[in-house]
């Protein structure tokens, strides 16, 4: 039987290649003839170019309006082995003298430019792998509820189901049908706030975080009754939603 990476091909055009460099730096300081040698990794170029990344987000904005009407679409690069964050790859690319750091924040989050001017001089993207090193692309969806402290059981079977759709627009009908549905929503809440169901009449609590840094509460929104409230109160951090299987590209030196 054919795995699913296969059947999808390649969701949203996601297909990369690889690139490979390392970099030994000398300095001479002290006394006469003392030499102190320093290792460091330096920056190699990748297979794929500007242009490979950019058509994944243009293939999502392919898409029917109303399959993703409030979905934004995200990428983020882990370092294999070892599931590292993509940050300490120093993935960038480089266009002519201009140096732009991809995941410019500790994490995995590529933070991607979408400007026509990179469209057309398509730079070369440089990362720091050493021999053996890839990093692994994959894809997550964020939503934003017209209140952003609260949203409905239902509102939330909406964004899934929009998502779902997604996967049939880019796979076709049959694809999708030997797929899983997706199910799970993953709420950031804020540092400092609680995030409550109410159901029924009737108020539960369901984090209440007191830590400095949001709180990922992960969550099926159809164990709930339809007339569900889910509010917090604080804004949210965010609004997550996660392909319901694996689908990566890597991005190896070449």
């Amino acid at each position: 039987m054919m795995k699913r990476e296969i059947l999808l091909g390649a969701v949203f055009g996601l297909t990369f290649c690889s690139v490979q460099g390392k970099a030994l730096a000398q300095l001479q300081y002290g006394a006469p003839g003392e030499t102190i040698e320093v290792t460091a990794q330096a920056p190699v170029g990748l297979s794929k170019r500007y242009q490979r990344l950019e058509r994944v987000f243009r293939r999502f904005d392919s898409f029917p309006a109303a399959d993703r009407s409030g979905l934004s679409l995200h990428l983020k690069a882990t370092l294999q082995p070892g599931d590292r964050p993509g940050y300490g790859s120093g993935l960038m690319l480089r266009n002519g003298d201009e140096t732009i750091r991809l995941i410019p924040e500790p994490g995995n989050e590529i933070v991607f430019p979408r400007e026509a001017r990179l469209w057309e001089s398509n730079p070369p993207l440089y990362a720091r792998l050493r021999a053996g090193e890839t990093l692994s692309v994959g894809f997550f969806f964020t939503v934003a509820p017209a209140d952003p402290r609260r949203f409905t059981q239902s509102e939330a079977k909406h964004w899934l189901n929009q998502l779902d759709r997604c996967v049939e627009d880019e796979g076709g009908f049959l694809i999708a049908l030997l797929l899983p549905d997706t199910h799970k929503l993953t709420v950031e809440i804020a540092p400092g706030s609680r995030f409550e169901v109410v159901e029924g009449g009737s108020t539960h609590l369901l984090v209440d975080n007191q830590g400095v840094a949001p709180y990922r509460f992960v969550f099926r929104p159809q164990d709930y009754p339809r007339d569900a409230v889910f509010q917090a109160s604080k804004p949210f951090a965010r609004i997550v939603m996660d392909l319901p299987f694996p689908l990566h590209g890597a991005l190896e030196r070449q």
